[in-house]
């Protein structure tokens, strides 16, 4: 990947005789189209750009990011948020969308992220490829204010793709940045991004990108269930796997996820082995003799729970046959394989899955 970075960059440079850069900018590198056309019109006025990408418990597109910067010839880093963000979820000041979705906030984050990097590495500008008005909950001309305004660059957020119909920032000012080789465009319409991006040479055909899970209404009561529940105990990882398999709410404190397929599995056992070695409050079964989805409980451990949760598994398998019924179970950094009779006429649909 290192050797295709570099491939790129100097493919760049050479076709656009460009000279050695001397200013450096940090932006923000989702890996969609936007993102890479706002780096590009940084690269075309000489700055070394960074990209960042920010990774959240609902939303990674670090690998798209990571290609996307092969292509555009320039270094990024894929940066997890903290435990910090969960407050901004438990607290918007902004508000909600229309799902569970804190855009502003989350948006300010990520900007803030960005600021940190541009401290430390003495960079000019932060970059982000927002519109004006292409999304109206969160890119509306007193939106992007707000986030200049709690941003702490003191007039060193540029957005390159809509700065002309926004005052000029410090950086433009200051002539850090060429206002006159900025950009006008706004709104929803892709057109006119699609010919500016021709022109500057960035593929308008880019595969579908994964968007945040927090915007789909869908979505939205597993996140509200787990906000209403959480303890002391709750953790990042317990919201990552909301984007993952079934969930049922089994009583006031306690709850089973059951994996729909392989890869849900996969990313449940990774996280119970990562991180419940010492939780007595999470168990996780998977089927030894059959195929089947894997179940986590969480919460409230005892016998009641626990049948419910093993006769669950059992309710979703389709190949699971009386007196062959074996689960392996991870508790505590311990694995063992044990025996199972379900119980007769347990109803799976009295359980509602979000």
């Amino acid at each position: 990947m290192d050797a295709c970075r570099a491939f790129g960059s100097i493919v760049y440079h050479l076709t656009h005789k460009t000279n050695i850069m001397t200013k450096k900018a940090i932006a923000l590198l989702s890996g969609g189209f936007d993102s890479m056309l706002a780096v590009r019109i940084m690269q075309e006025q000489g700055f070394e750009v960074e990209g960042l990408n920010v990774v959240t418990p609902f939303c990674d597109t670090s690998q798209t990011a990571m290609e996307s910067a092969d292509e555009l010839g320039i270094s990024c880093r894929c940066v997890h948020v903290g435990e910090d963000y969960l407050e901004l979820l438990r607290h918007p000041r902004y508000g909600f969308g229309k799902a569970c979705n804190p855009c502003l906030d989350c948006h300010l984050y990520m900007i803030q992220m960005a600021r940190r990097r541009l401290e430390e590495t003495k960079a000019q500008v932060v970059v982000s490829g927002e519109v004006l008005g292409q999304r109206p909950m969160s890119q509306q001309r007193h939106h992007l204010e707000m986030l200049d305004y709690h941003s702490g660059l003191a007039g060193r957020l540029v957005r390159p793709i809509c700065a002309k119909l926004l005052p000029p920032t410090v950086a433009e000012l200051e002539g850090v940045v060429d206002r006159e080789r900025l950009y006008g465009l706004s709104g929803r319409g892709r057109a006119p991004l699609h010919q500016l991006g021709r022109d500057l040479g960035i593929r308008t055909e880019r595969r579908a990108m994964a968007g945040c899970c927090l915007t789909e209404k869908t979505f939205a009561p597993r996140v509200r269930d787990l906000l209403r529940h959480e303890n002391e105990a709750t953790q990042m990882w317990e919201y990552e796997i909301l984007r993952w398999g079934r969930h049922i709410r089994l009583d006031e404190t306690s709850r089973c996820v059951l994996g729909r397929r392989e890869s849900d599995c996969d990313a449940l056992q990774e996280r119970v082995k990562k991180y419940c070695a010492t939780r007595s409050d999470v168990i996780y079964w998977e089927p030894e003799t059959y195929t089947g989805p894997c179940v986590m409980l969480i919460g409230r451990i005892d016998d009641q729970t626990i049948s419910t949760a093993k006769n669950l598994q059992v309710a979703y398998s389709k190949n699971a046959l009386e007196g062959n019924i074996s689960l392996r179970k991870f508790y505590l950094g311990e694995e063992l394989v044990e025996s199972f009779v379900p119980e007769p006429g347990f109803g799976r649909d009295r359980f509602r899955t979000m």
